[in-house]
């Protein structure tokens, strides 16, 4: 275990989101097991409206398909409405992708809604202290 020498000492020497602003390939987890996105529907209706089901699991092992699915939700533009009602289990790097993802979205003007989202990612948002970032209540827990 690595001990900081004191509070203003980075915790980690890189910035995992970086790639999401600067690369334009699929992430590969070194199996190969990561090089295309998951079974998520990112679609498009003629209000420019798209809506991107997370699926039942946002963990590291999803995070890089899910990376591409919303990067499409943003080249399509419009409003995106993402469908969390069916997310089981969902971790740090599962709620970092979505601030990165509502971040970027902010930037370029786009709208990000939540069609449905489940006590589990309430709860971690709320724990990381980002509920209010996702712009979740509970009130639209499922």
């Amino acid at each position: 275990m690595t001990i900081r020498k004191n509070s203003s000492d980075p915790v980690m020497n890189h910035d995992p989101l970086l790639e999401m602003e600067t690369s334009t390939e699929p992430a590969d987890d070194g199996a190969g097991l990561n090089t295309t996105a998951p079974a998520v529907e990112a679609t498009a209706s003629a209000a420019k409206e798209n809506v991107v089901t997370l699926g039942e699991s946002l963990t590291i092992q999803e995070v890089a398909g899910m990376l591409e699915t919303l990067r499409r939700s943003l080249e399509v533009g419009g409003t995106v409405m993402l469908d969390a009602g069916e997310l089981d289990q969902v971790d740090g790097a599962g709620i970092q992708l979505l601030c990165a993802f509502v971040k970027e979205a902010v930037s370029q003007h786009i709208e990000v809604k939540w069609v449905a989202t489940t006590e589990k990612l309430q709860s971690a948002a709320e724990l990381l202290g980002l509920a209010e970032v996702l712009n979740l209540s509970i009130k639209q827990a499922a």
